[in-house]
């Protein structure tokens, strides 16, 4: 695996508990050190469209020169879950959920039966995804590809930090959005 392998990596901005739509930022490099892309997507808060926006993106420009998905956990704006399976399937790409502490799936369960009408289903969808694994100091789900490839990929794209670059820039311009409130 070359350096500079191209990844795209997934966030979303902080919202408040009354927006009805989040935005979501995907960050397209090479290796730990260039971007070449910043992408924005609009989806409902707490919805099940951030899947297709996820596959939207990753489906422009770029496509044919990502090696790898990143996305920064499995929920984005509040319960609005990435379907793993269907990104890795739409994509023909590798899915990489990178989080920092091991998930309290009992608490989600608890907050998703409390609050949604389709909790059997969102609960079935994250049952159905890999078991988080440590990987040095985070936690790693993925699809489509081997423990070493995820490994290697990861050393990659991480520049300072403990996650790789491209999830990090997501996540700071996503931080950037605090100040349009």
């Amino acid at each position: 695996m070359k350096d500079e392998v191209e990844v795209i990596g997934f966030d979303d901005a902080p919202f408040n508990k009354a927006d009805k739509v989040c935005i979501l930022i995907g960050t397209y490099m090479r290796g730990n050190r260039i971007i070449d892309g910043i992408y924005f997507r609009k989806f409902k808060k707490d919805g099940m469209d951030v899947t297709e926006k996820i596959i939207d993106i990753v489906k422009e420009k770029h496509y044919k020169k990502i090696k790898v998905i990143f996305l920064a956990g499995i929920t984005f704006g509040g319960f609005n879950i990435a379907d793993l399976w269907e990104i890795n399937k739409e994509t023909e790409k590798p899915v990489i959920v990178v989080i920092d502490k091991y998930p309290n799936k009992e608490k989600i369960f608890l907050a998703l039966k409390k609050y949604f009408d389709d909790a059997d289903e969102r609960i079935k969808l994250i049952n159905s995804f890999p078991e988080p694994e440590k990987m040095e100091n985070i936690y790693v789900q993925y699809v489509g590809a081997d423990k070493e490839f995820v490994k290697n990929v990861i050393k990659k794209t991480k520049l300072k930090s403990k996650i790789p670059e491209c999830l990090r820039i997501s996540h700071l311009i996503g931080r950037g959005f605090l100040g349009l409130r």
